[in-house]
């Protein structure tokens, strides 16, 4: 990469993220003395204009910076070319920059990727993919060292499985037959239960004048009653 003169910071609305990485990345500058590297920001979905967001300039504010006078502008193509290095808060804006402008391809980073000071992302994506790999000879070799086995036990379990829904029809007919009985014996309840009268006589007390006619209407036809077995 060409030394670095003009850095360009990129977040979705330039309001939160990349603003603020704006002014700390100029605070530190201003620490460091150096003079020789201009530093701005812009969002992929950002309105021209809008001032940061009002938790962000707080946070600033919270650090001796201050924010109040920044105007968030949409990226263009022409911010993305005459930049050296872009840096973005995330993979999906790196996304954006690049099919805004695929000859960024090489300068254009995540903000942690271009960070990391460890091992490089390059060693560890290519142990994770011979690691992949491994794992797929691996399995190549259990399924050839293992097929017949594996084939056995399979058509067994479809045996078993046959088996099981054959025991399972068998259960099925067995509760229906015994749900068609027991229903036969509840409708007879439900017959015997119509016979029997109401044994109680409903309280018609705060009730509409119809209850104590009905109340008193099932007390007299009780009263005919035992007046009859009282003869008897």
């Amino acid at each position: 990469m060409r030394q670095v003169k003009k850095i360009l910071f990129v977040c979705t609305g330039n309001t939160c993220r990349s603003s603020m990485a704006e002014a700390l990345f100029k605070e530190i500058l201003k620490k460091e003395n150096r003079t020789d590297i201009e530093v701005m920001s812009a969002g992929t979905g950002a309105i021209d204009g809008d001032k940061a967001s009002f938790q962000a300039r707080e946070t600033m504010k919270e650090l001796g910076i201050n924010i109040e006078d920044h105007k968030s502008k949409y990226l263009s193509k022409k911010m993305i070319d005459e930049a050296d290095l872009v840096l973005t808060m995330t993979s999906n804006h790196k996304a954006k920059v690049l099919s805004i402008s695929p000859k960024a391809e090489g300068k254009v980073f995540t903000l942690k990727e271009y960070a990391y000071t460890g091992e490089s992302i390059e060693a560890l994506l290519d142990e994770m993919d011979e690691i992949y790999k491994s794992i797929n000879e691996k399995k190549k070799i259990f399924i050839n060292d293992n097929i017949k086995k594996l084939n056995e036990l399979k058509n067994k379990r479809e045996d078993l499985l046959k088996e099981l829904h054959r025991i399972d029809d068998d259960v099925n007919q067995l509760e229906e037959e015994f749900r068609d009985t027991i229903e036969k014996l509840e409708e007879r309840i439900i017959q015997l239960k119509a016979r029997i009268p109401d044994l109680e006589i409903a309280d018609p007390f705060g009730q509409p004048i119809d209850e104590y006619r009905k109340s008193a209407h099932e007390i007299k036809e009780s009263l005919e009653k035992i007046i009859q077995k009282i003869k008897k």
